[in-house]
């Protein structure tokens, strides 16, 4: 294929139903994105500020957009690490933290939870990733607590009572460590996808009823999410929806009382993985039909569950500005889908600094170019597709004067948010289920 076909065809079919997914964006985002919030400014006596110009600023956004943190100091140079530090924040407000248990406790007893332990290449410490995370203001995420492959070499993995003692004793120590510390916890990893490595307890019949059993004991409180493959444009096809195996174990987990707290979905288009892109494209054209992603994102929604795209890879798909380009629009296209999602909560993209995705041989992500950042940290126009639409197209930010009776309603997406009055700031919040109005008290013209 050359590259004007390659563009053609990957963009086809978003182009084709280029209207719909507008007039599916703008009324879902309008709809489910933004709260109305009343202001009022009055004096100590309560007597209303009129005609009172004011600053209405988004800080924060309650939607997730985050990427994993596995190249935290994973680099030889000072700088490189302090660039990657200085890169993520400012682009993500969550991180999916590994926890492999493989690379988590290669030793028995030993596990690598502390920021000064062994450095694992791609596995930083959990308590590293915390303390930069708390830092920068970034949600963490648990990545994950059962997950059948990348088990440590010391695991007896034909048998059963004992896999289940070290799995409760895994769940119970990490429990005690980060309970209270991350956004949210993946309790169970790709049940439905295949393995090259697995233990005696891939074959239970109960294995979601007695993980989220486990999670639920010793994380009562936290938010537990269930995760695996790539399955929303499957899921979209014809004939498939409700009979596809992820929403079927979801559906009957649900039925028996599993706690699952959220639906995570991974969108990993592996093209050019295993052969060049301009072979491969035609056979991943499900992942860019719009129509597909939608149906198959509005069938899991009725799980009645939020939606989280766990792990995400687009890519690049030809060499030069042309490629990043289109990899820029397919971004765009893309996280528009999901963003409009009304039970999506959260999307984090995968590795996205270049050379730094999984390779083994026979597998390359890397061969995908689904970085977003180049080597030197340079953004490629992905990455400034999401900062802009989580910064200025997705983003509140309003000047707006009070009324008679010293009031302003407005509009705004949720998140946490900073007033300014007469050169005071005063902050306050949009949120979903939050408080609605705010009275701002003023005294001798200032607040």
């Amino acid at each position: 294929m050359t590259d004007k076909e390659i563009q053609a065809l990957s963009l086809s079919l978003f182009k084709q139903h280029g209207d719909m997914i507008k007039a599916r964006a703008d009324e879902n985002i309008e709809k489910y994105r933004k709260g109305v919030f009343k202001l009022k400014v009055t004096d100590q006596s309560g007597k209303p500020f009129c005609d009172k110009k004011v600053r209405i600023t988004q800080k924060t956004h309650d939607f997730k957009y985050g990427a994993n943190i596995f190249m935290l100091d994973q680099y030889d140079s000072a700088e490189d690490n302090q660039a990657f530090r200085d890169t993520f924040y400012q682009y993500f407000n969550l991180a999916t933290v590994p926890f492999y248990w493989g690379d988590l406790e290669p030793e028995q007893g030993k596990p690598r939870y502390e920021k000064n332990s062994p450095n694992v290449y791609r596995r930083p410490s959990p308590d590293l990733c915390v303390e930069y995370c708390e830092e920068k203001g970034i949600s963490p995420k648990l990545h994950c607590l059962f997950y059948d492959k990348f088990l440590p070499s010391w695991v007896p993995k034909n048998d059963e009572a004992e896999m289940m003692r070290l799995y409760e004793k895994r769940f119970q120590e990490i429990a005690e460590r980060y309970s209270g510390k991350m956004y949210e916890f993946e309790v169970i990893n790709e049940v439905l996808s295949y393995h090259q490595e697995v233990s005696v307890l891939s074959d239970r019949k109960d294995i979601l009823d007695w993980t989220f059993g486990l999670a639920k004991k010793y994380l009562p409180n936290e938010k537990l999410v269930i995760n695996d493959g790539n399955f929303v444009p499957h899921i979209g096809k014809p004939h498939v929806g409700y009979h596809h195996p992820y929403y079927m174990m979801i559906q009957s987990a649900l039925q028996r009382g599993v706690p699952i707290g959220k639906v995570g979905v991974q969108n990993h288009i592996y093209c050019g993985c295993k052969s060049p892109a301009n072979e491969a494209l035609p056979h991943y054209m499900d992942y860019f039909n719009p129509e597909r992603i939608i149906k198959g994102l509005d069938v899991l929604s009725e799980l009645g569950l939020p939606l989280e795209i766990t792990e995400t890879l687009i890519p690049t798909l030809g060499q030069g500005q042309w490629a990043d380009d289109l990899q820029g629009e397919l971004f765009k296209y893309l996280y528009t889908i999901w963003f409009s999602t009304p039970k999506m909560e959260s999307i984090v993209y995968w590795n996205i600094i270049e050379g730094s995705a999984y390779s083994i041989p026979g597998w390359d992500e890397n061969r995908c170019g689904g970085y977003i950042f180049k080597r030197d940290f340079t953004p490629k126009p992905a990455a400034k597709v999401v900062k802009d639409l989580f910064s200025k197209e997705w983003h509140t930010d309003l000047e707006l004067t009070t009324d008679c009776n010293g009031e302003i309603d407005f509009k705004g997406f949720y998140g946490d948010y900073e007033l300014t009055v007469d050169g005071e700031k005063v902050s306050f919040g949009i949120h979903k289920n939050g408080e609605k109005s705010l009275t701002v008290t003023k005294t001798e013209g200032r607040i």
